[in-house]
C-alpha cells in the first residue's frame, strides 16, 4: 500500500540555516530556524493554506509573512542569524531550489544555471561565502576562459554568478554589500581579453535545409517547415499546442503562452499563413492541450522505417518488443536539444554541412527583410528593437556590395 501523501507541508531545516516550507513547488524562507519567528510564520503559511482550499494566497510570500506575523514575533535581521557559518555551496543551494521553481517550463535555462551552481561549488563550495569576493569571481572568470568559452559567454556566466549571490541578498544570507562588491568587476571586452569571439550566425542554406528535412521524422519535418515560414525561435514551435493557436479567422495565428520576452509582459504573434498551415493541419488531430508534435509519434515513425526496410521476415516473437515498464520512456515534446541533435545525425545522412536550428530564424528574417524591409522582419520575428533585426539581414550586407559592384563608373 502506498504512503499516504501528507495533508500539510512540512516545516524543514534548509541548508542555509533557514527554516523552509516547500508548497506546489514554491519554497517560502521563514527565517532561523527553531527560531519564534519561523514557527509563527509557518503557523500563518499553513492557517491561509488550508484556510484557501489547500492554496497559498497569491498575496502570500516570504515578506509579507514577516509583515503578518510582525506583532507577536521578533523581527529577523537582515542578515540570516543561523549559527551555522554560510557557505558559497549554501548560496548555490538556496538558488537551486529557487530556479527549480522559477524556470519549470525552462529546462534549458534550469540546467544551464545548475551546472553553474556546479563549477562554483567545485571551485569555491568550501569557503565562507563573505569571503567570495571580485577576486574570486575572475578567478572562477579565468577558467571559464581557460576552458575555451567565448568572451560572451564568459559575460553571461559572470552576470548570473553576480545573480546568484543578489538572491542570496534576498533571502537574508548575506549582506547586500557582498553582491554590491561582485558588480564591479567589469565585463571582458572586445581586444582585451584572449577568450575567443562567438561566430555569427549566418542563415541556413535552404538547399542544406532541404536536404536534411528528407532524412528526418516527418514531426520534426513539420517544424522546419513552420520555422522556415514564420521566422520563429525552436522553443517556440516545439513547445506548440492546439489551445494556442486562434484559427477563429481566415488567417491562422499561433499566440504562445511561454515565450522569450513573456517574462517582460509581452506578447508574441506569429501568423500561421501558407505552408506553415499546410504543417500544423495534420497535427491538430489531438488533445488542444497536448502538444503538436510528439517524440513518442517520432519513435513509432522510425522503428516502423526500420522494420519496412529489414530483409527478413519479422517472427511472432519480435512484433512487439516494446517496454512498458522502460526506465526511460519518449518525453511529450522535444526540446531544443533533442531537436538539434536530430538536425545533426540527419545532415550526416544526408552529406551536407551542419546547421542548426537558429539558422532558420535567421535564414526567414533575413530573406523577409530584403524582400519587404526591416519592419516587417521586425514584426515577423517578434523583435522589440529593430536593431537586433538587422543583427539577422546578413544576406542584406551582400546584397548591399554586389549592387554596389554593378554601380556604374565615373
Amino acid at each position: 500500500m502506498p504512503r499516504p501523501k501528507a495533508m500539510v507541508p512540512s516545516l524543514r531545516y534548509h541548508i542555509s540555516g533557514q527554516a523552509v516550507c516547500e508548497i506546489h513547488g514554491t519554497t517560502y524562507y521563514l527565517g532561523p530556524h527553531g527560531s519564534p519567528e519561523s514557527l509563527a510564520r509557518y503557523a500563518v503559511l499553513i492557517r491561509e493554506y488550508q484556510a484557501n482550499g489547500f492554496k497559498v494566497p497569491s498575496q502570500i510570500t516570504s515578506r509579507s509573512l514577516q509583515e503578518l506575523t510582525a506583532g507577536f514575533a521578533v523581527p529577523v535581521e537582515t542578515v540570516n542569524q543561523a549559527d551555522e557559518p554560510i557557505l558559497v555551496k549554501h548560496v548555490t543551494a538556496s538558488y537551486r531550489e529557487h530556479i527549480r521553481t522559477i524556470y519549470q517550463s525552462n529546462s534549458i535555462e534550469r540546467d544551464r544555471l545548475s551546472r553553474l551552481c556546479d563549477e562554483i561549488d567545485e571551485n569555491s563550495g568550501t569557503i565562507l561565502a563573505d569571503e567570495y569576493g571580485p577576486i574570486a569571481l575572475q578567478e572562477q572568470r579565468r577558467k571559464w576562459i581557460e576552458s575555451g568559452k567565448s568572451r560572451t559567454y564568459c559575460n553571461r556566466l559572470t552576470n548570473a554568478t553576480v545573480r546568484i549571490f543578489k538572491f542570496a541578498v534576498s533571502q537574508e544570507l548575506l549582506d547586500a554589500s557582498k553582491w554590491q562588491s561582485l558588480k564591479s568587476v567589469e565585463p571582458l571586452r572586445i581586444g582585451q581579453t584572449v577568450a575567443p569571439e562567438t561566430e555569427p550566425v549566418v542563415p541556413a542554406n535552404l538547399d542544406h535545409v532541404r536536404a536534411t528535412a528528407k532524412h528526418l521524422p516527418p514531426q520534426l519535418r513539420a517544424v522546419i517547415r513552420i520555422q522556415v515560414a514564420t521566422g520563429a525561435r525552436p522553443s517556440e514551435i516545439l513547445n506548440m499546442r492546439g489551445c494556442e493557436i486562434d484559427r477563429s479567422g481566415s488567417e491562422w495565428v499561433y499566440r504562445p503562452a511561454l515565450h522569450k520576452n513573456a517574462k517582460r509582459g509581452k506578447t508574441r504573434f506569429i501568423p500561421l499563413i501558407g505552408d506553415a498551415r499546410d504543417a500544423v493541419i495534420e497535427y491538430l488531430n489531438r488533445d488542444p492541450n497536448s502538444y503538436l508534435f510528439s517524440p513518442k509519434e517520432a519513435v513509432a515513425w522510425h522503428n516502423a522505417q526500420k522494420r519496412a526496410a529489414r530483409k527478413s521476415k519479422v517472427q511472432p516473437s519480435q512484433r512487439d518488443r516494446s517496454n512498458p515498464n522502460a526506465e526511460k520512456l519518449p518525453r511529450d515534446r522535444f526540446d531544443v536539444h533533442s531537436y538539434r541533435r536530430a538536425i545533426d545525425r540527419a545532415c550526416k545522412k544526408a552529406g551536407v554541412p551542419t546547421w542548426h536550428p537558429y539558422q532558420l530564424r535567421h535564414l526567414a528574417g533575413t530573406l523577409v527583410r530584403d524582400v519587404l524591409g526591416p519592419e516587417a522582419a521586425q514584426a515577423l520575428l517578434g523583435h522589440s528593437n529593430i536593431r537586433m533585426t538587422e543583427h539577422y539581414a546578413k544576406l542584406s550586407e551582400r546584397k548591399a556590395i554586389e549592387a554596389a559592384k554593378a554601380a556604374p563608373k565615373l
